[in-house]
């Protein structure tokens, strides 16, 4: 069985099949303060409201992941790699919690898995994993009861139950990853900008997003948005996925195009 068919062993049919989820990714950047938890409980509400069943990948609140490799380094100047993935899975655990507590103040029904509760297995070097599998169908079975599952990106658990983590950016892979588990209708990548540009958004110009690129025309162009290995998985995997910010359309990736499209 290949990677993302293990993945998707679990899967069965019903109400609370793909044509019914989206995944949507909340990466640092969005998240940089304990009010941007409010702005992204909206925009899953708002989702919710429309009929879709959301898992929610989020990375740690703004630069705790930094701020957490600092710490470590002041302790020991070469942190073993078996605990810095467990010091950093931190942050992404205590941004599932307050994503949940924003999306239950706002009256939605969800839930929110740890490391313990629903592990991403992984392979590969502690520090830059690739995922392997996931329980899909616990993740399904939430869904009778909740209108949203919230998962932590970027962090995993090896065969051996030691925490890892998928390289920097890894959030965008875990979201890819769950999407094309789960089957699901919409994967989105929302970031602090509205998509994936020619040239950079803050210079001043009125410079617009590309409406669609292909895989390989996204990791020339965004790489610096995506993450690299999030895209080759997608590509590998023929999965379509969005670049957006939190309202808007953004980019679409995964167009079987030689150039990109601009809005």
């Amino acid at each position: 069985m290949t990677t993302a068919h293990r993945a998707r062993a679990t899967h069965s049919p019903g109400l609370d099949d793909g044509d019914r989820i989206a995944v949507l990714k909340f990466g640092s950047s969005v998240l940089a303060c304990p009010r941007d938890y409010t702005g992204a409980a909206e925009v899953i509400a708002a989702r919710v409201a429309g009929g879709r069943k959301v898992v929610a990948v989020v990375s740690a609140m703004g630069e705790t992941t930094d701020s957490l490799l600092s710490a470590a380094r002041s302790v020991t100047p070469v942190p073993s790699d078996t605990m810095l993935g467990a010091l950093l899975a931190t942050g992404e655990e205590a941004s599932v919690a307050l994503l949940s507590l924003a999306l239950a103040a706002r009256g939605v029904c969800a839930v929110g898995f740890n490391v313990s509760r629903v592990p991403l297995r992984t392979n590969g070097a502690l520090q830059d994993a690739d995922p392997v599998f996931v329980d899909a169908g616990q993740i399904r079975a939430a869904f009778r009861t909740r209108d949203a599952v919230v998962f932590p990106g970027f962090i995993g658990v090896d065969m051996t139950g030691v925490a890892s983590l998928l390289g920097r950016g890894g959030s965008d892979l875990t979201a890819l990853f769950l999407g094309d588990a789960l089957n699901a209708a919409e994967i989105r990548l929302i970031k602090d900008v509205d998509g994936i540009f020619p040239s950079d958004p803050r210079s001043g110009s009125a410079v617009q997003p590309f409406r669609e690129l292909s895989w390989d025309r996204a990791r020339e162009i965004g790489g610096g948005v995506v993450q690299p290995k999030a895209i080759d998985f997608a590509e590998r995997r023929g999965l379509r996925f969005r670049v957006t910010g939190l309202k808007g359309e953004g980019t679409s990736i995964g167009a079987r195009v030689g150039w990109p499209v601009l809005s």
